[in-house]
């Protein structure tokens, strides 16, 4: 079944988060992926009748053995959720811890389905033109008719498939699981005066991130990110 319907296919004071914040502006980063829809991944015509468990495993198996993509399937009122908020709070930045205890900052946008992550220093110099490190796709094909959405994520060097599905998480956790995480989320896209990065570097779940380390030999071993 699975073959007939897969196709082939470092700041942390306020005062530098205030003038960047006053900058960004409209300005939006660009896409290194092609326009496509679902159904140039599945034969989604095939799918009517399956059962949101068969199409989540059908999703699922797909992508555990393509390590340039992390995935994740998505119950549709979460989803909802992270697009409304997305839509209110559409930027934000993320802190990935590094082994050498430093920190890389990843600028992130949210444009309808997609959100795209890239390097803060990056956006800084390039804004559109910086180059994506991380697009996440949200397709919502099923999310009414069998309440769940379906998101692809695409990565490139110098990011890690680990750090791929940290900021995946991380997004998660900012825009929908906790509300206290929100409120910074919110504030720096409309009190920006009042972001401070210390604040962000305090959530971090460093712990998490380095035992996924531990057992990333190359390729993803657990390229799913939790919902």
């Amino acid at each position: 079944m699975l073959t007939h319907i897969l196709r082939t296919a470092g700041i942390r004071c306020r005062v530098g988060s205030i003038q960047f914040c006053r900058t960004i502006g409209s300005v939006g980063v660009g896409s290194d992926i092609p326009s496509h829809t679902l159904d140039d991944i599945m034969k989604t015509e095939l799918l009517k009748n399956a059962t949101p468990e068969e199409i989540s495993k059908i999703w699922t198996d797909y992508h555990s053995s393509k390590p340039e993509f992390i995935s994740a399937v998505i119950p549709s009122l979460h989803y909802a959720e992270i697009e409304a908020k997305g839509k209110i709070c559409p930027r934000f930045v993320y802190a990935i811890p590094k082994d050498n205890g430093g920190f890389d900052m990843i600028y992130s946008e949210i444009h309808g389905h997609r959100i795209s992550f890239t390097s803060l220093e990056s956006f800084k110099r390039l804004a559109a033109a910086a180059p994506p490190l991380l697009e996440l796709f949200h397709y919502v094909d099923f999310q009414q008719s069998k309440e769940l959405v379906l998101m692809r994520g695409v990565h490139k060097s110098p990011l890690t498939s680990t750090e791929a599905v940290f900021l995946a998480n991380q997004l998660q956790m900012y825009y929908r699981i906790d509300p206290e995480r929100y409120k910074l989320v919110h504030t720096f896209n409309h009190n920006p005066m009042f972001f401070d990065f210390n604040e962000l570097l305090k959530n971090l779940d460093q712990p998490d991130l380095l035992k996924r380390r531990k057992s990333d030999t190359g390729g993803v071993e657990n390229n799913q990110t939790s919902t």
